[in-house]
């Protein structure tokens, strides 16, 4: 297949040299649906021009003065130069109002053009700062045509002229413009994909777990050197594989520097690794091994002054670290070792089924009749397997014969070990038996024991919980201490029953106490809904705040949620229970600080002036009402209608702007 491909390209270039045609609006280029469906290259000699200016787009510019310029010569493109490429073509009726795309390959920057309206941009076209280059348009845009008529196709470019300074010039300064059948062109390039990806990373993860596992293999037998050499052959194939796939899926010029010297280094460590690992095996001369390694250490170090002569040398070092490998190989075969031969299998695999392909080519070249399964996509398939695998399957026998061989030996010496200790082996066994009994005895009343510990611990740490904040909780007890913390953004709420001493006297100790639990239980649940953090109850007071220890945006909104609750769970209550008290909330915004005190019976509280601003909104609160200072109004105004109370003294305040929150705002 990329015979014919290579031929149909050498014929077309000479078409295009001695015929050259010239494409115009009265000779524009008809494409039939046949062509489009199966993708029709762009390569006419097209109208030029290297200059700048929106009226090119238009469909009726006159460009007969514009000189022609084949799309896909190369050009001498001018620095920070716009160039403007107009071409003119036609479709057949078969095509009409079906959904084209144009594939298309560059390295800069181009906006596309349709009859006068763009569809397409490719990077961007600017200065330097805000210019960006692609390679191509991953996913074209989709357009459909609903004539006959010509069509103009008006294109500006501004070519990425460092490309040529790259050290792998992976793209022409070139346009490359294919006329596809979207429909065709979408379900080929996913079929492509999806093949493409799942052949590549299967590579690249079956050489790359083989890599790993070589590695695990002379980190614990360090004498065994060719396993760190089979786990880089391993690992570069793996890298290469993925690189493939990179380069495939690359639309950024800029990364094409950093994808080619790792695929360099990938290509440098497959061959440096090669010939480390048949040296180890079967090369007598230590000296060798050393000259080819520093080679490839010299190549490595010239890369990085010139990229391009690195790449030619490290060529013609895989072929000689080939070459030496099946010398190598050879040579020990005749020898008759018989590693060679489980390792010689796999290399002359190699070289035969590359042998037979060239073979294969040159008689299908010949039109000499060839099997047609020979020539099929799943033999194409087969080979390429065969060509990858051959080579490590048999190094990956070959150590699992020397594995197995070893692994004998050392069988035989136990059976021997083992005659000859046969009475000392039933007496240590007996030994063993009651050491495993104490053993058994021991490990059941140390899980027991465990297990109790484990219990204990976890109540302890769930009590710890219920006491205090869950992040302060962890950290007293990784740091054996919490520090006290400062918080500028919370909202404090108080609650307080109305007439808690008379009605305490009417109802009686026992029943308050009653009331209060399960008032305070309620609120509990009300906290937790909300997220807000109870600190503590004091008689018949409770205080909660939100917004530490982890910070909330809506600190002064959930607050107010809250008292609402509150005052909704006492009404409700007092439908049921007589007796139930009455309640007033107060609720103030601002900052404090938060922390444990003491170290003995220690418990979580704060301090400032937030709070005891808090405790006066409560003091000054009425009756199933809740009281919010001036900045926790500002805070909620836009969620909770709000009633003004006006200015009223407070002890030790002054005069201070309370207001009552009423209800939550509908929308």
């Amino acid at each position: 297949m990329k015979k014919h491909l290579f031929f149909t390209f050498l014929f077309l270039l000479c078409v295009q040299t001695f015929c050259f045609a010239q494409n115009s609006r009265e000779k524009p280029k008809i494409f039939n649906v046949k062509e489009i469906t199966e993708g029709v290259s762009i390569d006419e000699a097209a109208k030029f021009l290297a200059d700048d200016n929106p009226t090119f787009s238009a469909s009726d510019f006159d460009d007969s003065a514009w000189t022609h310029v084949d799309f896909s010569s190369k050009k001498s493109y001018k620095k920070d130069q716009v160039y403007w490429i107009r071409y003119y073509f036609k479709i057949d009726s078969a095509t009409l109002n079906k959904p084209l795309c144009f594939d298309i390959g560059q390295n800069g920057a181009s906006e596309i053009y349709l009859n006068g309206r763009k569809i397409e941009s490719i990077g961007k076209i600017g200065d330097e700062k805000t210019r960006s280059f692609k390679m191509n348009n991953k996913v074209p845009e989709l357009f459909s045509l609903d004539n006959t008529e010509v069509n103009v196709l008006a294109i500006r470019f501004l070519p990425n002229i460092n490309a040529d300074k790259m050290a792998i010039n992976f793209r022409r300064t070139t346009l490359n413009i294919n006329l596809n059948s979207a429909n065709e062109f979408m379900v080929d390039m996913v079929e492509m994909t999806e093949g493409f990806n799942f052949i590549t990373m299967l590579i690249c993860g079956v050489f790359s777990a083989l890599g790993f596992i070589h590695l695990l293999l002379f980190l614990f037998y360090r004498k065994a050197v060719y396993n760190l050499y089979f786990s880089i052959y391993n690992f570069s194939i793996g890298l290469l594989s993925y690189m493939v796939l990179s380069f495939y899926q690359m639309t950024d010029p800029a990364d094409v520097d950093t994808f080619g010297f790792l695929s360099f280094l990938s290509i440098l460590a497959f061959g440096a690794s090669l010939t480390g690992f048949i040296n180890t095996l079967f090369g007598r001369s230590k000296l060798r091994l050393k000259i080819l390694l520093i080679t490839a250490a010299i190549i490595l170090t010239v890369y990085y002054f010139s990229a391009k002569t690195a790449i030619s040398f490290v060529s013609f070092y895989i072929i000689f670290v080939w070459f030496e490998s099946l010398y190598l190989i050879i040579r020990a075969m005749i020898r008759k070792e018989k590693s060679a031969f489980i390792v010689g299998g796999g290399i002359l695999t190699f070289f035969g089924i590359i042998i037979l392909t060239i073979i294969l080519n040159i008689l299908e070249s010949l039109n000499v009749a060839i099997p047609e399964i020979m020539l099929g996509d799943t033999v194409g398939i087969i080979v390429a397997v065969l060509i990858f695998a051959s080579f490590p399957l048999s190094i990956s026998a070959y150590l699992a014969w020397q594995f197995a061989s070893t692994n004998l030996s050392l069988v035989k010496q136990l059976d021997e070990v083992n005659r000859l200790s046969d009475i000392n082996l039933k007496q240590e066994q007996e030994k063993q038996q009651i050491l495993q009994d104490q053993n058994d005895l021991l490990e059941k009343q140390v899980d027991e024991r465990t297990f109790e510990l484990q219990n204990e611990k976890q109540k302890t740490e769930n009590l710890l919980l219920n006491i205090l904040p869950h992040e302060v909780a962890e950290e007293l007890k990784e740091n054996g201490s919490s520090e006290a913390k400062y918080y500028d953004e919370v909202t404090v709420l108080f609650t307080d029953f109305v007439n808690f001493t008379q009605s305490s006297e009417k109802m009686g100790a026992e029943k308050m106490l009653v009331e209060l639990n399960e008032c305070f239980t309620a609120f509990d649940m009300i906290m937790e809904k909300h997220g807000l953090e109870k600190i503590k109850t004091i008689g018949d007071a409770y205080l909660a705040v939100c917004g530490l220890p982890i910070k909330n945006e809506n600190h002064a909104y959930q607050t107010v949620l809250v008292a609402l609750d509150i005052i909704e769970f006492i009404e409700e209550r007092k439908k049921t229970h007589p007796e139930a008290l009455d309640i007033r909330v107060g609720i103030n915004s601002g900052s404090l600080i938060a922390g444990i005190v003491g170290v003995k019976k220690f418990a979580y509280d704060i301090w400032g002036d937030t709070v005891n601003t808090a405790a006066r909104m409560e003091q000054n609160s009425e009756k199933g009402k809740i009281n919010i200072s001036e900045s926790t109004y500002q805070l909620v105004k836009e969620n909770i209608n709000c009633e003004y109370r006006g200015k009223i003294h407070t002890k030790g305040k002054g005069d201070m702007d309370m207001y009552f929150a009423l209800e939550t705002k509908k929308d």
